[in-house]
């Protein structure tokens, strides 16, 4: 009896309560990646990614939740992999932490099995791959997005944090409209670097963006073009400009796929311009298995595998190849 009564009681106690639900997903890969200008020219690569997905909603109709994704490469310390915070509701979507930037409604994929960085060369000066040319922080961790029908409008911005020290400020504006099996999209981002950036001639950007794809018959299709104003801290100007393509074709399981990109920066930044260009192909083995390898000949790209891209001259052959499972 003494049981029943605890039992009734807790069950009364949380009746009244909406439970978040939360989900656990992964995915792995393993595999093969090669670069011409590397030390060791070919290596294995392998990494684990666990996700966390919680969601909720209050009695008024608020829903809310996390996402967090945590990264293990080559079997070495795990790292937080982007965490995002939300809440929405009829207003729209408001998402806090590793939030997508405005301007970068719809990006490129890449090329190859992990990436071969094809796509960075047309993202350049777009949202945050910015920061990654101009060594400042862009990475925004706000950001609101409406959508209603077809059309969906977002703002981003990054917040400082006190204690910090200088940091650069960054907002962006985007839109996009979808209609059938396409989309069109404009974004705008103003960024004031605020003396943290490597690259002198670069201390402030404006930068504009147009993107578009299209998916017909097995056959898809983006591309996005970006236009980039700078000031220098005296506030001389100079500019840069960036565009690229990714296509791909579906047979039943297997897709095959073509990148090319290019970014022009003018003489007076000390960049040098960028290129690239490859092709790739996937088979899907079936129960969250693919398997997906690609080449790709890339000039003066900033990643991990090359210091810097400022004055750099040099042009990489570059391939990877290998196995993934979504779990």
């Amino acid at each position: 009896m003494k049981n029943i009564l605890i039992a009734t009681t807790a069950l009364v106690a949380t009746a009244g309560i909406a439970h978040a639900e939360v989900a656990v997903s992964g995915s792995a890969a393993a595999g093969l990646k090669y670069n011409s200008q590397t030390a060791e020219k070919a290596w294995l690569f392998s990494k684990v990614n666990i996700a966390f997905d919680a969601s909720g909603e209050t009695d008024g109709g608020l829903q809310f939740g996390f996402n967090t994704n945590h990264i293990v490469e080559n079997n070495g310390g795990v790292g937080n992999d982007d965490t995002t915070v939300y809440m929405s509701g009829a207003f729209g979507k408001l998402s806090f932490g590793a939030v997508a930037e405005a301007d970068e409604q719809a990006g490129l994929s890449d090329i190859g099995w992990d990436g071969l960085d094809v796509d960075d060369v047309a993202e350049a000066v777009v949202g945050d791959e910015l920061g990654d040319l101009t060594g400042a922080s862009l990475g925004h961790n706000v950001n609101y997005t409406y959508a209603t029908g077809p059309v969906s409008f977002s703002l981003s911005t990054r917040l400082g944090t006190s204690g910090t020290g200088s940091v650069a400020d960054s907002s962006a504006i985007g839109a996009k409209y979808s209609f059938g099996t396409g989309y069109v999209g404009l974004g705008y981002g103003d960024h004031d670097l605020n003396g943290t950036s490597t690259v002198a001639a670069i201390d402030k950007a404006r930068v504009l963006s147009v993107f578009g794809g299209v998916n017909v018959n097995n056959i898809k299709v983006s591309a996005l073009y970006s236009d980039a104003n700078f000031k220098d801290a005296a506030g001389v100007k100079t500019g840069a400009n960036a565009y690229g393509l990714n296509a791909s074709y579906t047979m039943d399981a297997l897709t095959l796929s073509f990148g090319a990109s290019k970014a022009n920066f003018d003489a007076a930044t000390g960049i040098a311009d960028q290129s690239a260009y490859g092709i790739g192909a996937s088979y899907d083995l079936g129960g969250g298995a693919t398997l997906a390898g690609g080449i790709a000949r890339v000039k003066s790209v900033n990643d991990e595998n090359q210091s810097t891209v400022v004055g750099a001259s040099d042009t990489e052959t570059r391939a990877d190849f290998g196995v993934s499972f979504s779990f």
